[in-house]
This record gives structure tokens, sequence and C-alpha cells, in this order.
């Protein structure tokens, strides 16, 4: 076996390392049309110090404890306080969302501190992205991570930081480490990857399609393969990258490939996620639970080409056909109340869905017998766990099957109280009559686990009902809920809303009557 991984890389061509045994060498691609490089200008080199080399600098880096300055935590910075940090001796700088501290980098930027000086105490994203967007400046300054900047308007989000410009192109190289399989790394810039962002699908065997869903844009890498490769492949975020992904692939014939294949039309495509149009397949039903009169478990295996874990917050589409008409219908997925961790699945989608006799999909969701097939999407979404991560109160306000998203934001949040992190959780949940409640009882058991708070709103209730009554409105939004927070916090409160559309848009107005603002709100949207 070749002691070397042979290359290909899609930014230019590299020589095999000479100390390959392996007489078999790869071809190297190119990408497609023009590089993000090339379209960046030309900037002036300065003589850096002995030592101040870029590996100097990764030595440095990865040998200075505590490089950032903020002892392993992240921080909340405000635009005020990064402001503070504009002196060569104390500088940060934000990039796409992210504020590092490059005091100790700017003896080493091949530019000269002058020209890095002019991001400091700022947003440095534009200045970035006009310069030199195809550096990683994800590794190159990933242990000087002080936190996540926020503005008035709350977190910045990447997608956003970049305003004019679509983010750079991912890079990517496919290692062959023998003749039985081969491995594809794709390289980012967001340090907060998880394999939950990550779409693959393998179609018959030859043409690879990967999504990677990153600060609200969509980034494709579509290969047609040189030559098959099997079902059995494994994705993973690199155990010493976190901004890195790799995918395991096996091939179907024991073979050198002398080159990975060719480039589909959309490869290296980014798209903002509101504009993508998702990727269908085949998923089969395997199990379906009754829930309430009128609310079905439903859970669906995905095909063994398919690898999807769509994260927090986000929906897939059913599609079918119905007298040649194609029908499509959203439904965020969900995981058993409490049991985040044991039920989701690569393997498997659960979908909580409320049957109406006078609507298209649903009846023919109850038609659909074990074993059956649909055509199922790719995850759409934009939550952003962050946004729990930073509150310290969390307030969900539900309708309905508005529930499913919360059933996860739950999860969730209740895990970090089980690891010490203190919170305040208000759950309003609407509903006409008691039968109607969704996980009732797992709610209840749920809330007392945790200490959390559930109210149960019934707008047509039975005589013996004890509890509140009637619809959302301004009065029961002010006695249930905690006072707002101030206009100067921006990050402590995270408020969710999901329902049929009057319902969110009326709680949105009657929240920001109560003095909420747009950077406190979430709404999902059907």
């Amino acid at each position: 076996m070749s002691s070397l991984h042979n290359l290909f890389c899609c930014m230019k061509s590299r020589e095999p390392n000479s100390t390959t045994n392996n007489p078999t060498t790869m071809n190297f691609l190119q990408l497609p049309g023009k590089t993000a490089a090339a379209t960046n200008k030309p900037r002036a080199q300065v003589a850096l110090a002995p030592q101040h080399g870029l590996m100097d600098w990764i030595r440095k880096m990865n040998n200075t404890p505590n490089i950032s300055g903020t002892n392993g935590k992240l921080l909340t910075v405000t635009e005020e306080e990064l402001a503070k940090h504009n002196k060569k001796t104390d500088c940060w700088a934000a990039i796409s969302g992210n504020v590092y501290n490059i005091t100790p980098y700017l003896d080493y930027h091949p530019g000269g501190v002058d020209e890095i000086m002019k991001g400091a105490g700022i947003d440095a994203t534009a200045l970035f992205q006009e310069i030199h967007s195809w550096v990683n400046f994800g590794s190159m300054l990933e242990k000087c991570l002080v936190g996540r900047l926020v503005t008035k308007h709350g977190p910045i989000d990447g997608a956003l930081a970049k305003k004019k410009s679509l983010p750079s192109r991912l890079r990517f190289d496919f290692r062959q480490p023998d003749s039985k399989s081969l491995t594809l790394f794709i390289y980012t810039t967001c340090l907060t990857l998880t394999v939950e962002k990550i779409f693959v699908n393998i179609e018959n065997g030859k043409n690879l399609t990967i999504l990677i869903f990153i600060d609200g844009f969509v980034h494709t890498i579509s290969i047609e393969l040189l030559e098959l490769v099997t079902n059995d492949f494994n994705v993973r975020i690199s155990s010493n990258k976190q901004d890195q992904i790799e995918i395991d692939l096996k091939k179907q014939t024991d073979q050198m490939w002398k080159s990975v294949g060719k480039f589909a039309s959309n490869h290296l495509s980014i798209c903002p996620m509101q504009d993508f149009e998702p990727i269908y397949f085949n998923a089969t039903l395997i199990k379906r639970t009754s829930v309430t009169h009128d609310s079905d478990w439903y859970t669906f295996s995905l095909p063994s080409n398919v690898f999807m874990l769509p994260p927090i917050g986000y929906h897939i589409r059913l599609q079918r056909t119905k007298d040649g008409v194609i029908i499509t219908k959203p439904y965020t997925v969900v995981n058993k109340l409490d049991e985040e961790n044991k039920s989701l699945s690569e393997h498997t989608i659960e979908l909580l869905i409320k049957h109406y006799i006078d609507r298209t999909m649903t009846p023919m969701l109850q038609q659909l017998s074990i074993g059956d097939t649909i055509e199922m999407s790719s995850a759409e979404g934009a939550f952003d766990t962050a946004r729990i991560d930073m509150c310290r109160t969390l307030v969900l306000i539900a309708a309905g099957t508005g529930l499913t998203p919360m059933i996860r934001i739950l999860n969730y949040a209740t895990k970090q109280i089980d690891n010490e992190q203190n919170r305040d959780i208000f759950l309003l949940f609407f509903n006409k009559t008691q039968k109607d409640i969704l996980c009732g009882a797992e709610l209840q058991a749920m809330s007392e686990k945790y200490k959390f708070t559930v109210h149960n709103i019934l707008s047509r209730p039975e005589s013996d009902w004890t509890g509140e009554t009637g619809y959302i409105r301004g009065e029961l939004l002010h006695r249930l809920l905690p006072e707002p927070p101030s206009k100067t916090n921006v990050t402590n409160t995270l408020v969710c809303v999901c329902g049929p559309a009057p319902f969110s848009k009326l709680a949105f107005d009657l929240l920001k009557e109560h003095g909420y603002n747009d950077s406190h709100l979430h709404l999902f949207l059907g």
C-alpha cells in the first residue's frame, strides 16, 4: 500500500510527492472557469522578520496558550466593545460574524502591519473579501477566535456580513490512499460546522452531489465520478480542524483511479438558501403512530445513497403527484421530546403531522402503507442554534402543529441545563381543545424535570378546564411572559413563534407592542 495520499486538487496542479511507492499518478483537476483567487486585487508584499513565515505563525498559534486572550471562552462582542480594540497592542477584527484577536498575528501578516490595521476594531468582512477572499481565515486564525459579533439588530449572520458579494467558493481535495477507497476533503471557513449542515447524495453510484449549508447560503459540490462507488460512505467533521469536512468513499471495483471524473454544471455553485431548489429522493414509510385524534408520528427511512441530518428548526418537503398535479408540502423535522440524541439518525426522518380532511397532502399520507415510498427533499431552513447558546431567556409560542420546531429546540436547550447552563424557558401552547394538545404528557414530564414553564391555552375548553383560555392577545403575553429585555441587550432573550400564518403575524405584532424587537424574534414560516 502506498504510504502517500495521491491528491486531486480543485485549485491548481501540484506535483505528486516523490516519496510515493505507487507508480500510478493522479490527474489534478482544475476549477471550472475562474477561481475566486483570480478576481482578487493584487496586494503588496513586505519583508517579514526572520521566523515570521506562515509555518512559524501556525507553530506559534498552536503552541501559545490562551492566544485569543479569552481563556477558551467564546464571547458575545458588541460593536462598541470591538471598537475599543483598535491598537497594535490590542487589536481585534471581525470577519463574517466572528471576532478574532489578531494582535499576535500582526507581525506575521505578509501585507504588513499597516495594511491589516485597516480592519482594527471594525467589521472587516468587506475589506477581507476585497483583498483576499481565497484565504481560509477560519484555519489561519482558529485559536484567536474571541466570539461572535452582535449589533443592535442582533448577531451578525455571515451571509449578511458579506452584503454585496457571495461567499468564496469552497476548496477541496480528493485523496486516494489505496485501490479500494478515496476520501474527499472539503475546506470551509466555518468554525461552527456540524454534520447536520451537510447533505450527500450518490445517485446510481456515479453522480456525487454534496450540499453544505453555511451562513444562509447553499454550497454545491457536484461531480460525475470516474468509476462507481458503493453506498457505504462516511461523513464527518475533521477531528483536527472544525472547519474541514471529510467524506470516505468505497470503490465498487478494486483499482487505482487516474482521475476523479468530471464536474457537473452546478459544481461549486453558491445560492442563497431561500432561492435554492432542493434535491428530491424517495423515502420509505416504516412506522406510523397515533399521537392525538387527528395527528400521527411518521418515521421515514432514507435510501442508503443519501446522508441527511437536518439541523434544528429545518424542514423537508414531501411531494406527490395527483391527477397530473404536483403537490408539495413542507414539514418540520422532529425528534421525540427529551430524546434528541437517541432518535437522531442519518437513516431516518421523523415528522409530526396533523391530518386535515379538506387538504390535499394529508389524505394522501394517510393512504400510505408501511413500505410505500414518497418523494422527500433535502432540508431547508435558516434557524441558528447559536441564538439558543447565547440566550438566557427562551420563549416559545406555538399553535397546533407549530409545536414541531419547538420540540427539538426544547431538547437542545434542556440538554444545556443538564450541563449546568442556567436558562429560563417559557412555552405558550395554543390549541382548540384539550384533546388537540400534542405531546401533552411528555411536555408536562419534561417541564417538571427541567423546571421550565408551560402554559396551555385553549380557545374551546371543556367545562372542567382550569387553565388559560382564549386566543393570543396582548393582555395574555403581558401576564405570562417575563419583562422584555433592555434595548441594549440583544442576545440574552430569544422568542420563537410558529403556527398558522395569521397567528404568527398577530403574535409578532403583539410581541413588538410588548417591547420585543426584531433581534429577539424568530418566526418559523411554513
